[in-house]
């Protein structure tokens, strides 16, 4: 198989061309900028004609060349023309097919694979412009196909690739400012109309299976900014962080969907996923990891002939964050987590077969669980080596349960708590944690008639209830504090846990 980062490489070899930043007026010096910054990313960018004119420059057979371990990523174009305006700015008018060729070596010793796509942008309308300092390059499209090219070499027969995807109505800026060599900023923002794609995939003859995905994505913005350090020192370690890097992007989009089939003789499968829309932010810097995605009105199907009924489920709405600090620090650094799941719902088939006496209610499912705290880095996070077993980088200080919510079967398991950490490898609480049952009984006697859990056990969570609670305000309500004391104690309305 390809290295993973194919797909990433060949993505920045097509934005390394469309938005290479230019601090130059003329066509001759904004060629000439793409190319050094091209050299600066570890890249090679070539053509094999340069034509200068009134006003213009043509290139003729441009190339650029990425290699990453043992990938190389090839991007071609026939003809570039660039055309100065009166006002400063540059056009740039491309041809209509951007081909791209991956080539990676599939199994050791065999001839290498070359793996083709071309992207096709007949209207691709694209201006530099802008102050040399912080150039501004405005595109935009009203359709970009993405299609599958040849694929050659390889040891023995290819598989048959068939793919094409279709982003409509794009809009786009890119601008970056490059008066601090040390310190590249950019901005970036961009609207997409809608996005569809379908690939099939077929394996080589002889073999079983075939692969086949549909896909749509509405209405799109994105937009982002940052800090990229040093270029140069990027690209001769690119494994690692350069000093102020900091990048932040934000993600919208008004609806998706997939649907993926998997067909094998043994090894069948089909899933559809859609949801009403979403959102996905992001921040990542020498310092500090942020990131957030959301989704609604989700809708699951998975079948597959070794499930005895199809799975299905929705989720009302589901939110993922985390907040983590990576510096180390002489005091503690914020922390924050957050998992929010609201009203799961499992498909009637799955109930019938695992309760066909309906006696188990099918309310919606809630999960949510908000988490904030604070950290005591003690080592670079990301210079830590995972496979040196010495001392923990990070020591945990304090953490609050700002929200806990489990819903499920018409009970609710709610509650909130504190509790600090003192110095020291082995993280020893201090502080409580309040926690209400409502509905819990009931629930107890539903899985008791339907049978689902024996009767034993139902008794033993009745006992443990017992002990470790007390009634609450409303009838079918318990409470507890549990309860975390210096020196490793722990009690549960206090009856001590150990």
């Amino acid at each position: 198989m390809p290295n993973v980062t194919a797909p990433t490489l060949t993505l920045s070899a097509l934005a390394l061309f469309l938005a290479t930043p230019a601090m130059a007026v003329t066509a001759e010096e904004l060629w000439a900028e793409w190319q050094s910054q091209a050299a600066a990313l570890g890249q090679t960018m070539t053509a094999d004609e340069v034509v200068p004119g009134n006003g213009t420059l043509t290139l003729r057979g441009f190339r650029t060349t990425f290699v990453d371990e043992d990938v190389a990523t090839v991007g071609r174009l026939a003809q570039i023309v660039m055309t100065e305006a009166g006002d400063g700015s540059v056009s740039i008018d491309l041809s209509d097919v951007y081909e791209i060729t991956i080539t990676f070596e599939d199994l050791p010793g065999a001839p290498p694979v070359n793996l083709g796509v071309n992207v096709i942008m007949p209207d691709l309308a694209m201006t530099a412009s802008g102050d040399a300092g912080a150039r501004l390059y405005a595109y935009s499209a009203s359709r970009i196909t993405i299609e599958d090219g040849p694929i050659t070499g390889g040891n023995g027969a290819p598989p048959t690739i068939d793919m094409r995807i279709g982003i409509d109505n794009m809009t786009a800026t890119y601008e970056i400012d490059g008066s601090n060599p040390e310190n590249i900023a950019y901005v970036t923002d961009t609207q997409i109309g809608g996005v569809a794609g379908a690939l099939d995939i077929l394996p080589p003859p002889g073999e079983e299976g075939s692969l086949k995905l549909v896909f749509s994505l509405g209405a799109t913005t994105a937009s982002g900014a940052g800090r990229l350090g040093n270029l140069a020192a990027l690209a001769a370690a690119p494994d690692t962080i350069p000093t102020d890097f900091a990048i932040n992007g934000d993600f919208t989009y008004a609806d998706a969907s997939m649907d993926l089939t998997f067909a094998h003789p043994r090894d069948a499968f089909q899933v559809f996923a859609s949801n009403a829309g979403g959102s996905m932010s992001a921040t990542v810097s020498d310092s500090l990891v942020d990131y957030r995605i959301t989704a609604t009105g989700s809708a699951t199907h998975f079948a597959s002939p070794e499930l005895p009924v199809p799975v299905d489920f929705t989720v009302g709405s589901a939110e993922i964050a985390f907040s983590l600090p990576l510096a180390a620090a002489a005091a503690p650094q914020p922390m924050s987590a957050r998992l929010a799941y609201r009203d799961v719902m499992v498909g009637p088939q799955v109930w019938a077969m695992a309760d066909p006496a309906g006696s188990f209610p099918r309310d919606p499912i809630t999960v949510i669980a908000d988490l904030t705290g604070s950290l005591q880095i003690l080592t670079d996070l990301m210079a830590v080596d995972p496979t040196d077993m010495g001392a923990p980088p990070a020591e945990l200080r304090d953490v609050t349960l700002n929200e806990l919510q489990l819903s499920v079967g018409g009970a609710s398991l709610t509650g909130t708590g504190s509790a600090t950490f003192a110095p020291g490898p082995i993280p020893m609480p201090v502080g409580s944690v309040n926690l209400q049952l409502a509905g819990g009984n009931a629930l107890m006697d539903r899985l008791q008639a339907s049978g689902l859990v024996p009767i034993e056990q139902i008794a033993m969570a009745r006992g443990l209830l017992g002990a470790f609670t007390r009634p609450g305000a409303t009838p079918d309500t318990l409470e507890t504090t549990i309860q975390f004391t210096e020196g490793g104690g722990i009690s549960a309305n206090g009856v001590p846990l150990q």
